[in-house]
């Protein structure tokens, strides 16, 4: 299978050229001899989603290949799904983003699969036609790769939503303790008012790493909170890690490096890591999963 990298067009397969009109409309021009040339042809489209133009991106990259090789099959992976969090309506007067707006869109395109890194919601599942869940295993593995030592390691699920996903973690490491952590927040600004832990916190004599995981970071202030609590119920030397899957770091990094010790993220977000300017590059660690 040949790959079109929407994110790097030096890692691409196919070569293609990207321009914008002086109207922002967007133009993608693709390499077609490799297409024609092959006649049991695949091709994956590999892309970021963080915006609309992204979306804008992968329609005019798919319909460039189907004009060129109108029975070629065609795949898409974004390990980021845009607006994986929007998966019901809010407030009244606004829209379901994700069953309404923009899977609808992905799924006029038909294509073959439709590939996403560890997904928000089930309600993605349900909306997005051929929807396969990309496991994020890799990345949980290289954490625990670099963090785990002599069985010091605690699983904190940062809410009730995460608690699945860290319960399958906890039961794959067979690790012991798992602290849960609980929110409120103002159901008119969205703020939260109060965080609190409740779980096991393993020995407190020994130094202790505390392993926050969950798929998304986006200002990051569900984390920052956790670990404010976290640091003022453990031991001095006790370490706290995050690590998500998808970091947008909308506010960026150092407001969350002020309260743990590292983070752990993957490249899927590669606008936002781009983006990132901090002295602390020494504690954050990218995962490859492109």
């Amino acid at each position: 299978m040949l790959k079109l990298n929407l994110y790097d067009v030096q890692e691409s397969d196919i070569a293609y050229t990207i321009s914008k009109f002086p109207d922002g409309q967007q133009s993608i021009e693709i390499s077609i001899g490799r297409l024609i040339d092959d006649t049991n042809l695949a091709i994956e489209i590999v892309s970021p989603m963080q915006s609309f133009k992204d979306v804008e991106l992968i329609i005019l990259a798919n319909q460039a290949i189907r004009e060129a090789k109108s029975n070629c099959k065609v795949e898409l992976y974004v390990p980021y799904f845009l607006g994986a969090r929007s998966d019901r309506k809010f407030l009244p007067g606004t829209s379901n983003y994700l069953k309404t707006v923009i899977c609808p869109i992905i799924n006029s395109q038909k294509f073959d699969k439709v590939k996403v890194l560890d997904p928000h919601s089930d309600v993605l599942e349900a909306c997005l036609d051929n929807f396969v869940k990309t496991s994020n295993g890799r990345f949980i593995a290289s954490v625990f790769e670099a963090e785990y030592e002599d069985d010091n390691v605690i699983l904190v699920s940062p809410d009730a939503g995460a608690l699945k996903k860290v319960f399958k973690i906890q039961k794959e490491y067979g690790v012991q303790h798992l602290i849960i952590g609980h929110k409120n927040r103002d159901p008119f600004t969205g703020e939260i008012t109060h965080t609190s832990i409740s779980g096991s916190t393993g020995d407190e004599s020994k130094p202790q790493t505390h392993i926050i995981f969950d798929d998304i970071c986006d200002g990051g202030r569900t984390f920052i909170e956790l670990a404010k609590v976290l640091r003022r119920n453990t031991a001095h030397h006790d370490r706290i890690v995050l690590a998500v899957t998808h970091g947008l770091f909308t506010k960026g990094v150092d407001v969350v490096l002020e309260h743990v010790d590292a983070i752990y993220t993957t490249n899927s977000c590669q606008e936002s890591i781009n983006k990132i300017e901090s002295e602390n590059w020494s504690r954050i660690n990218i995962i490859d999963v492109l």
